[in-house]
């Protein structure tokens, strides 16, 4: 599987948003979350796959 920055980066939000104790950081949460879900049905779909040589 190649490396996907996209679903790292949201992976580090999740950690984040899980953390930080705002009112908005639930929503945050919901939001990631769905993006993650997005992009474990397209496996194919990555927004900045690093090039496998």
């Amino acid at each position: 599987m190649a490396f996907c920055l996209c679903r790292f980066i949201l992976a580090a939000l999740v950690i984040v948003f899980a953390w930080v104790h705002a009112p908005w950081s639930s929503i945050a949460l919901t939001i990631v979350g769905a993006l993650l879900v997005i992009l474990a049905l397209k496996r194919d779909f990555c927004c900045l796959a690093k090039k496998q040589t």
